[in-house]
């Protein structure tokens, strides 16, 4: 992206960063709120353009029906649509979703970031260093209705927290199929969600970054509540993905999210039969001016101690592959909880707010 703009992000200077602790161990990332007309402005079209994505390809398909008489009696119109798709078709159906992925680094890692990490303000705390010759499997939790938490890790942030660690984010899979949508999924370093996925990512010595509640954590959300819900006492699928792979567990929590969007509360029946039967996760949420432009509402990423789960460190040899994995779930469960505890009153949380894992 343009070096005029690149130049004038960074003497913006939106992005602290501190080390703490022994060794440095512990490292703070916090984003201040960009000020003056102009750039706010800029901060605000970037924002509202990069939350409506997934509308991308419903508009190029409404604009399509709208001029559809245009399209359908001109030569040339046609021509251009015809070598568009020709263009287009291959990276599409090319699969990328489901190996590594096509991210767009210079992109991703533009300070053009530091403007939507600055509007909530945004704050990522890196408790525990990591090793860049290990690999990783780092759940957040809780999932949000769209999960802004994952563009903290933007701008240079992931680099600056875990330098030498490369992710992919493990997305859902209607995702790739909206064009437009799908697209920008890849670029920002996101791959299908499925298990030969994430196994293949992790081969390739890059981490993963999964999201263990999925489509039950959306309908949870709930700005009005005192109670931040989790869903993991079943979700053991990433824990036997980390121990296959020989991947440590990163127990992450994102405070704030909840507090970005109103939510309508559509009937549990309904919303259950259609996530149940069609995989449809049916919300009705909306932000500022009616849209899904969030709120403005402090949000805090806390990333915690690493949890080996090599079987072979284990000191109880008769201990069968189940009784592991329920073991390091449990272990995770717990780092979660003090993970919320020991930083919910840093992340601007009251002695009332409460977690609960079911």
């Amino acid at each position: 992206m343009g070096g005029v703009l690149t130049k004038h992000l960074e003497k913006l200077d939106l992005r602290q960063t501190r080390e703490s602790g022994k060794d440095g161990n512990v490292v703070t990332i916090t984003f201040k709120p960009p000020t003056g007309f102009a750039t706010r402005l800029m901060q605000f079209l970037w924002t509202f353009a990069l939350i409506h994505y997934i509308f991308y390809g419903f508009l190029m398909a409404a604009v399509a029906v709208v001029f559809r008489t245009f399209l359908l009696n001109s030569t040339t119109a046609k021509a251009v649509v015809a070598v568009s798709l020709i263009l287009y078709l291959p990276s599409f159906f090319d699969g990328s979703e489901k190996n590594m992925g096509r991210p767009w680094d210079t992109l991703r890692c533009h300070p053009i970031w530091s403007l939507t990490q600055g509007y909530f303000p945004a704050k990522l705390v890196r408790t525990h260093k990591l090793d860049p010759r290990k690999k990783y499997v780092f759940g957040w939790h809780p999932h949000g209705i769209l999960i802004l938490s994952r563009i903290h890790a933007y701008g240079g942030a992931w680099e600056a927290l875990f330098p030498g660690i490369p992710i992919r984010v493990l997305g859902a899979t209607p995702m790739f199929f909206v064009p437009g949508c799908r697209e920008i999924c890849l670029w920002f370093g996101a791959v299908d969600a499925g298990r030969k996925t994430a196994e293949k990512v992790l081969r390739n010595g890059v981490s993963v970054v999964v999201y263990p509640g999925g489509s039950k954590e959306i309908f949870s959300t709930d700005p009005n509540s005192r109670t931040t819900t989790l869903h993991l006492t079943k979700r053991k699928g990433f824990v036997k993905l980390a121990v296959s792979e020989k991947a440590h567990l990163v127990p992450t929590f994102v405070f704030g999210e909840k507090k970005c969007y109103s939510k309508l509360n559509v009937p549990a029946p309904v919303s259950n039969w259609l996530l149940r039967n069609l995989k449809l996760p049916l919300i009705v949420f909306w932000g500022r001016f009616g849209t899904w432009y969030p709120y403005k509402a402090p949000q805090t990423v806390v990333f915690g101690k690493p949890i080996d789960t090599d079987m072979g460190k284990q000191s109880d040899e008769k201990m069968d592959h189940e009784k592991w994995i329920d073991l390091l779930h449990r272990k995770y469960v717990d780092a979660v909880v003090e993970l919320f505890e020991t930083h919910k009153t840093e992340a601007g949380y009251g002695p009332e707010e409460t977690l609960v894992v079911l």
